[in-house]
């Protein structure tokens, strides 16, 4: 299936700052619709302890035992030509999967045709030494990616380039979130605070270590207005965070769960709401998932 027809906004203009914003927009679009991406899923599947259960998309049963959730393929159903993947090598067994840490986890993937599933673990809310396991299947061939028209967005503006400074925690830290899943809780270590002033005032926000990608999650004045109602997203670059001179929230983004139902986002803690309204990155998506 060829990725979705996205017609761009006409535009002409020589400010470099706000070409750079357009050329990493395109590449943020890219990145949503592409076959895997946050607009394929089409289904998610929950198995806990003593549950055993099946998904549509792949021949086999998934089974819960303690912590650990393993897949037994059907080997009825499963052609030598037409196999299961799991990192590019066929599923010929059962094939277990492991959580080893507190929060979302993500464990692995298996591949069938063009079908994606993507095999997680999530603390439980009530029993937080307990997980419980969720199957999301991504299909490249989904209405939502089919259908996808892209994301409003407010116009660029420098204003909201604000200068700011990066601070480590002085201790290890989790920040743990409320879910748009309200049985599971997230939980992502602390790599650090960005601080900056708007109107006089101080501001600091929390960055979480989330796989490797230093997020911000929050939410301001614009929040379930113009904006996704549980908050955005900014992403910083990992590898420069000590060096940050300005967090600009024209690169503000939608969570996945602003597009679909199936996906587990964290909902951004007390202490990430901002009292003022950002008009500044993506607005909330025309056909917006419902979770709240």
């Amino acid at each position: 299936m060829s990725s979705p027809t996205i017609t761009p906004r006409a535009r002409t203009t020589t400010d470099l700052y706000v070409q750079q914003w357009h050329i990493w927009h395109q590449q943020r679009l890219e990145t949503l619709t592409a076959p895997h991406g946050y607009l394929a899923p089409t289904s998610i599947t929950w198995v806990s302890n003593g549950e055993s259960k099946g998904i549509e998309a792949i021949p086999g049963t998934w089974s819960a035992d303690g912590d650990v959730l393993t897949y037994t393929p059907d080997p009825q159903n499963i052609s030598f030509d037409h196999p299961v993947l799991n990192t590019d090598e066929p599923v010929n067994g059962p094939l277990s999967f492991a959580p080893t840490a507190f929060g979302e986890q993500a464990l692995g993937y298996l591949q069938y045709g063009d079908i994606l599933v993507e095999i997680n673990s999530q603390t439980d809310l009530v029993r937080q030494d307990t997980h419980r396991f969720w199957l999301r299947v991504k299909d490249p061939k989904a209405r939502s990616r089919r259908d996808f028209r892209g994301i409003d967005y407010y116009p660029v503006d420098r204003k909201w380039r604000i200068p700011a400074t990066f601070r480590r925690p002085e201790t290890n830290e989790l920040d743990i979130h409320d879910s748009v899943v309200t049985t599971v809780l997230q939980s992502y270590p602390v790599v650090g605070f960005v601080e900056f002033t708007y109107g006089s005032t101080p501001y600091s926000l929390v960055v979480s270590n989330v796989f490797g990608h230093a997020s911000i999650f929050f939410s301001d004045e614009t929040t379930g207005k113009e904006t996704y109602g549980i908050g955005r997203v900014l992403q910083l670059d990992a590898l420069t965070l000590d060096s940050l001179n300005a967090i600009d929230f024209n690169y503000a983004i939608n969570y996945p769960c602003a597009f679909s139902t199936f996906c587990t986002c964290p909902i951004p803690s007390k202490r990430n709401h901002l009292p003022f309204a950002i008009s500044a990155g993506e607005k909330t998506p025309a056909e917006n998932a419902q979770y709240l």
